[in-house]
C-alpha cells in the first residue's frame, strides 16, 4: 500500500521572506504524549512567507520545516528558479560544435506572473513535465505564438503551484521585447503594491542582463539605455515603499549565474546608496556601474568560471583581467561617469594592497569602488558557487568582518554602514 504521508525536511533559511511559496509548508508536532508524529500546516501554498513566520520559527527553535512528497517538483522549482538551464547554454553549444548534439533545444524559465492576461504572446510558451521514459523533462507547447494568454490557463497553473513556464532560447529577444513592451501595464496597475511590481521588473531586468552579458551583438548604446531604464523603475519602487528593505531580499534570485549576481549587486547598491542619502543621479550612476561591473567575466569560458578545483596561475591571471576587460568593453559602447568607470576598474582592489589590478591601498581606492567591494563580496558569499555552498547572511557578514579585522580589506565606515543597513537600523 502506498504511503501518502511522507514529508521531507527543509531548512527554513532556504525560504525567501516576503515571497509567495508554491507548496504547503508544515511543521512537525512531536510533543510528549503524541502516539505518532504529526505535521501541521504552517504556511499554505500561494501565501506569502513573511517575517512573522520566521519569528515563530526562531521563537520555537524550529530547525526544519517540511513539505509533502507530492510537492517535490514544486519545491524544486522554488529552490532553483533558473533550473541550471540558462547556465547550461554554453555547455550545450560546445557539444553542438563538437557534433554530439544536432537538434537539442535550450529552454529558459519565465515566471508565470510575467505573462499578461488577455494579451497575445509573440513566442511559443512551453510547460515542463517529467518524462518517466526518458528520465528527463519534456517541454510541451502550452501557448502558441500569436495566441492570447487566457486566464483559464494561468488559473490552472496557479492551482497546480507551477510558477514557471518556458521559452526556447531562440526566442529570447522576442520574449524580452514582449515583457518590456507591456511593462507600462505593470507600472499603471494600482492594485499591485511596489513590492509586487519590483518582482516583475526584476524578472525583466534579469532577462535583459542575461542577454547583454552573453550576446555581444546587442551591446549597443541604445540597448544599454534600456537596461538603465529598468534600473530607474526599480529605484522608483524602492522610493514608493519606505519599508522596502523588508522585501528586498525576497525578490532576488541567488543562483550561481554571473548575470544574476550582477543584477543582485545592482539592486543592493540602489538600496544601500539610497540609505546613505545620496542624490538620485548618483544612486543611478552607482547602480549602472554595479550592473555592468563584471561584464568582462562574460568573455571567460564558463567551464573555467565553474571549475570546482584550484585554478592554475594562468587561469587566475585570466580571471584577474576581468575588471580591465569590463572597463574597456563599456568604454567602447558608451562610457559611464568617471566614478562609475573607476569603480568598475578598481572593484577588486583591497584596502591592504593585496587586490588587483594595481594593488592599491585604501586611500588610493575610489570611494564608490570601496562600497562595491563590500556589496560584491557579500552577494557572492550568499550565493551558491560550484566550489562551495552559499553562506547564510549572518555567516557572510561575519566572514567579511573577519577579513576587515585581520587584513583591513574593507573601508571601515562603509562596512559599519552596510551592517546597519542590513540590520534595518
Amino acid at each position: 500500500m502506498r504511503n501518502n504521508k511522507i514529508f521531507f525536511p527543509l531548512i527554513p533559511d532556504k525560504i525567501r521572506s516576503g515571497e509567495v511559496v508554491n507548496f504547503n509548508v508544515y511543521v512537525k508536532e512531536d510533543a510528549p504524549g503524541l502516539t505518532k508524529v504529526e505535521y501541521s500546516l504552517f504556511c499554505r501554498r500561494g501565501e506569502v512567507f513573511n517575517p512573522g513566520h520566521f519569528a515563530r520559527i526562531k521563537f520555537n527553535q524550529i530547525k526544519y520545516v517540511y513539505f509533502h512528497r507530492r510537492d517535490k517538483e514544486n519545491v524544486a522549482y522554488y529552490l532553483d528558479p533558473d533550473f541550471s538551464l540558462a547556465g547550461d547554454m554554453q555547455f550545450l553549444k560546445e557539444k553542438k560544435r563538437a557534433g554530439a548534439i544536432t537538434n537539442e533545444k535550450v529552454y529558459i524559465p519565465l515566471p508565470v506572473k510575467n505573462l499578461q492576461l488577455g494579451v497575445k504572446v509573440d513566442f511559443d510558451v512551453f510547460k515542463k513535465t517529467k518524462s518517466i521514459e526518458k528520465m528527463d523533462y519534456d517541454y510541451n507547447l502550452f501557448i502558441s505564438k500569436g495566441d492570447m494568454c487566457q486566464s483559464i490557463l494561468i488559473d490552472d497553473l496557479n492551482r497546480k503551484g507551477i510558477i514557471y513556464v518556458y521559452f526556447c532560447e531562440d526566442d529570447e529577444t522576442a520574449v524580452f521585447q514582449y515583457l518590456y513592451r507591456h511593462l507600462d501595464l505593470v507600472l499603471k496597475d494600482n492594485a499591485l503594491p511596489p513590492s509586487k511590481k519590483a518582482v516583475l521588473i526584476y524578472n525583466i531586468a534579469l532577462l535583459w542582463t542575461r542577454r547583454f552579458y552573453y550576446n555581444r551583438y546587442i551591446r549597443t548604446p541604445e540597448e544599454m539605455q534600456t537596461g538603465f531604464k529598468l534600473i530607474e523603475y526599480l529605484l522608483a519602487m524602492l522610493r514608493q515603499d519606505q519599508n522596502h528593505r523588508q522585501w528586498l531580499t525576497g525578490i532576488r534570485r541567488h543562483g550561481d549565474k554571473l548575470y544574476g549576481h550582477c543584477l543582485n549587486v545592482c539592486l543592493m547598491g540602489l538600496s544601500f546608496t539610497k540609505y546613505l542619502g545620496w542624490l538620485e543621479e548618483e544612486i543611478l550612476e552607482f547602480a549602472r556601474g554595479a550592473l555592468l561591473h563584471d561584464l568582462g567575466m562574460a568573455e571567460i569560458p564558463e567551464s573555467l568560471l565553474n571549475k570546482p578545483g584550484k585554478l592554475s596561475k594562468v587561469e587566475m591571471d585570466l580571471i584577474k583581467k576581468h575588471p580591465q576587460d569590463s572597463y574597456l568593453i563599456i568604454q567602447e559602447i558608451s562610457p559611464l561617469s568617471s566614478n562609475s568607470m573607476l569603480m568598475i576598474f578598481q572593484h577588486h582592489e583591497f584596502g591592504d594592497g593585496s587586490g588587483y589590478l594595481q594593488g592599491l591601498k585604501l586611500p588610493q581606492i575610489n570611494h564608490w569602488a570601496r562600497i562595491l567591494r563590500i556589496i560584491d563580496s557579500y552577494e557572492a558569499m550568499i550565493s551558491n558557487r560550484s566550489w562551495r555552498e552559499k553562506f547564510n547572511p549572518i555567516d557572510a557578514l561575519q566572514e567579511i568582518r573577519n577579513e576587515w579585522s585581520n587584513k583591513g580589506i574593507f573601508d571601515t565606515n562603509y562596512l559599519i554602514g552596510f551592517i546597519k543597513f542590513l540590520s534595518g537600523k
